[in-house]
């Protein structure tokens, strides 16, 4: 069986069990109709707050006494950064030169991170600019972790805590580079299942964290 065919069992089997996927996509289209210049604690929990717990799971993470108040201070790094957000939410990671906004993507997934963990950065990330930046967990980011110190020849020391803007960055180049080699089949799961196309692949990433990353880097 070649790639595209997989990434299209998977989808296929994804969709047919969840049906839609209603809960993130109502969540993206939540917050799309918020001012992010005037983004309020109270629509950080309204949205972001339910998007991270009932569609994220991340109720038993947030909820630990060292992320208190985490939902101001998301709404305070949103307001901050508003300006260089609504610009992404006008882009397309398949059609941008990463490297152009690599001190961007950095800066936003630290600032998140800071305040709530770095699986939940990218998830927030990904409500706010649903096809700029890609969503992964702990299963993915675990396999990049494995991948890397495979690639770079460091020991097997560093944990999923430890995993910085760069390392996002780098995830966001592979998901790029992914895009570019099954394009025709992404766009046509997308269409089939009128799923934004970083939503089909974190589906098929649940797939390619149980082989070797190097599939796609």
């Amino acid at each position: 069986m070649d790639t595209d065919t997989t990434i299209r069992a998977i989808v296929d089997k994804h969709e047919a069990v969840y049906r839609g996927d209603s809960p993130y996509n109502n969540a993206i289209t939540a917050m799309a109709t918020r001012d992010l210049a005037q983004i309020s604690e109270s629509d950080v929990v309204n949205v972001v707050e339910r998007f991270l717990y009932d569609w994220g799971k991340m109720g038993r993470v947030l909820g630990q006494e060292r992320f208190s108040g985490w939902q101001g201070k998301v709404a305070q790094i949103i307001q901050s950064n508003s300006g260089i957000l609504k610009q992404f939410q006008n882009r397309n990671i398949e059609y941008e030169n990463l490297s152009n906004h690599k001190h961007e993507i950095v800066m936003l997934y630290e600032a998140f991170k800071g305040a709530t963990w770095q699986i939940a950065s990218a998830k927030i990330l990904n409500l706010i600019c649903p096809n700029f930046f890609p969503l992964w967990d702990n299963g993915i980011a675990n396999a990049l972790r494995v991948e890397l110190a495979h690639l770079e020849g460091y020991s097997f020391d560093k944990s999923i805590e430890d995993f910085s803007g760069e390392d996002y960055f780098r995830f966001m180049d592979g998901t790029k580079l992914f895009i570019s080699r099954h394009s025709d089949v992404l766009s046509t799961l997308s269409n089939q299942y009128q799923q934004r196309k970083l939503r089909i692949i974190d589906e098929c990433f649940w797939w390619v964290v149980r082989r070797p990353f190097s599939l796609i880097f």
